[in-house]
């Protein structure tokens, strides 16, 4: 940490820096220049607190000399030093960027004094900037402790329904099972939707968790898209013919291969599928196609639903996040889906894009680089 503050003069009088240097020697580091020429070429700037220049300089005058010194290096204050303070002088050297004036002749106290106030406000300034840029960080950590809050309220709220709500299924059921007596096919079918709907949250949990990790070159598999996509589609194809929705697809010609963790990369895409099936209404389309370039394979799927608001699109992807109400909307889940797809992506260098407007459709867009990303992950 620098102790002493480094101060240079720009003078073409000799008895001048020589004065300047010896009043100044005891408590500043000092460099002193006949010219601006001279000071151009020698002078360090890095570590400079304070540049004192004579306004009357031969060649590049002191005026000049300030304006080029604050451009160079703004963490500078500049002192101007003249024998003739004008009004001029005064304000062209304040339009140039001068902290003060020192007119010659100068006493030592008066050297000292400009000298003390000027570094008095350098401190105070750092100071300041330390303060603020504290502020700033408590603000930002502030910021994300309320995220992890709101997160943290978000997953309880989800938790306590997606989880509650078939535990209490199978419990009431098997509640009332009675010895000795087959059970009624409707409480064991109860007691089974409970049972899928609890382990598909806890999967999803899982699923979460794992799609935030990029894939290790022991999970990275060739997946063939086309293949995937055909398999999703007709398992699906049931869903989509009871909620009376159109299901689709368009595949690349040739084939389409993304080199990856394959579970997490048929698991997203299976997710943006079921998700325009669901969400489209009765008598609509869910499309699905499949585009290959020279350096990325991607996965559109779009839906004739009802669309997402505009001011909720940026929200989209985030976890436990629902667009309706957990309560009310027409699906279960934990809310997300949406964010695994979008951690998949990512932790195979892709990236998911959402476009959507309301009373059309939405329409999501899944991009894979053609890279090997286990390669990418092994040269880092």
């Amino acid at each position: 940490m620098k102790t002493t503050a480094s101060v240079i003069l720009i003078d073409d009088d000799e008895g001048i820096r020589r004065i300047f240097t010896r009043i100044l020697s005891d408590g500043c580091s000092v460099a002193a220049f006949a010219s601006a020429e001279e000071f151009f070429a020698k002078a360090e700037l890095k570590d400079c607190d304070i540049v004192f220049a004579d306004v009357n300089l031969p060649g590049i005058d002191g005026i000049e000399l300030l304006r080029r010194v604050k451009s160079a290096a703004p963490h500078c204050d500049a002192i101007i030093i003249t024998g003739d303070p004008t009004l001029d002088n005064a304000i062209a050297a304040l339009k140039a960027g001068a902290y003060d004036f020192l007119t010659k002749p100068f006493p030592a106290d008066q050297l000292l004094a400009v000298t003390g106030r000027c570094l008095e406000k350098r401190r105070l300034s750092a100071e300041l900037a330390a303060v603020k840029a504290m502020q700033e960080e408590l603000s930002a950590a502030y910021s994300q402790l309320k995220s992890s809050e709101r997160m943290k309220e978000a997953f309880l709220s989800v938790i306590g329904h997606e989880l509650r709500t078939p535990l209490a299924k199978i419990l009431t059921g098997v509640a009332l099972i009675e010895p000795d007596k087959p059970p009624p096919q409707a409480l064991l079918s109860a007691i089974e939707a409970g049972a899928e709907s609890l382990h598909a949250a806890i999967e999803d949990l899982i699923m979460y968790a794992d799609s935030q990790k990029e894939p290790g070159k022991k999970d990275c598999t060739e997946t063939e898209i086309n293949g995937v996509v055909k398999q999703i589609c007709a398992e699906l194809a049931s869903k989509a013919e009871q909620a009376g929705v159109s299901l689709s697809a368009r595949y690349s010609p040739g084939r389409a291969v993304i080199t990856g963790a394959r579970d997490n990369i048929i698991r997203a895409i299976r997710h943006l599928i079921l998700n325009a099936i669901v969400f489209s209404l009765p008598g609509g389309k869910a499309e699905v196609e499949i585009a290959r370039t020279g350096h990325l394979t991607s996965v559109t799927v779009s839906d004739a639903g009802i669309g997402i608001p505009k001011g909720l699109l940026s929200s989209l992807g985030n976890p436990f996040y629902q667009v309706a109400d957990y309560l009310t909307r027409k699906t279960g889940g934990l809310g997300l889906g949406l964010a695994i797809v979008k951690h998949v992506a990512e932790a195979h260098k892709g990236s998911l894009t959402i476009t959507s407007v309301q009373g059309q459709g939405t329409v999501f867009i899944l991009t894979f680089p053609n890279t090997d990303p286990c390669l990418q992950a092994e040269k880092e």
